[in-house]
C-alpha cells in the first residue's frame, strides 16, 4: 500500500517523508481545503525530498467552478 501524506510546509513534508511516506501532496491553507502553494516551497520539497511530490493547484477556496481568468491563472502555474 502507497501512503501518500498531504503537507502544508517544507517541515510537514520532511516529516511525512522521514515517517515512511511515499508521495507528498504539497498545498497550502489546508482549513480552507488547500491551494496552490509557492514556487519557493515548490522548489525546496522538490530538491531536499527523495520521494515524489504532487502539487495542488487551486487557487482560492470556496467552489471548483472556477472562471476563465483563474484558468490561465493555473496554468500558469502549472507551467511553472
Amino acid at each position: 500500500m502507497n501512503i501518500e501524506i498531504c503537507a502544508n510546509s517544507f517541515a510537514s513534508a520532511k516529516a511525512a517523508q522521514d515517517a515512511g511516506a511515499h508521495r507528498i501532496e504539497l498545498c497550502t491553507e489546508l482549513s480552507v481545503g488547500g491551494l496552490t502553494p509557492s514556487h519557493g516551497l515548490i522548489e525546496k520539497v522538490i530538491d531536499d525530498l527523495d520521494i515524489p511530490v504532487h502539487v495542488l493547484i487551486r487557487p482560492r477556496s470556496g467552489n471548483f467552478t472556477y472562471s476563465e481568468e483563474e484558468i490561465d491563472v493555473m496554468l500558469k502555474d502549472l507551467a511553472f
